[in-house]
């Protein structure tokens, strides 16, 4: 998908680490297909409009992410 250079990459894989850092602060853990698409997107092979729609999808069931 995107060519990322190594320190991009590096880069994204922390923006991942902080961003669940605070779930497993709560106690929460983050499932860990949603953790597979994050690595996928912070390694450009999918982009994250698509980890956003396997969220809804497969989460469906939840409310708040219905429209």
């Amino acid at each position: 998908m995107t060519t990322l250079t190594e320190q991009e990459i590096q880069y994204n894989m922390r923006a991942v680490a902080h961003a669940i850092a605070p779930e497993e602060l709560e106690g929460l853990e983050v499932p860990e297909f949603t953790l597979d698409d994050l690595h996928r997107a912070a390694r450009g092979k999918i982009h994250t409009d698509e980890v956003i729609r396997n969220v809804y999808r497969r989460f469906n069931h939840v409310p708040m992410l219905q429209p």
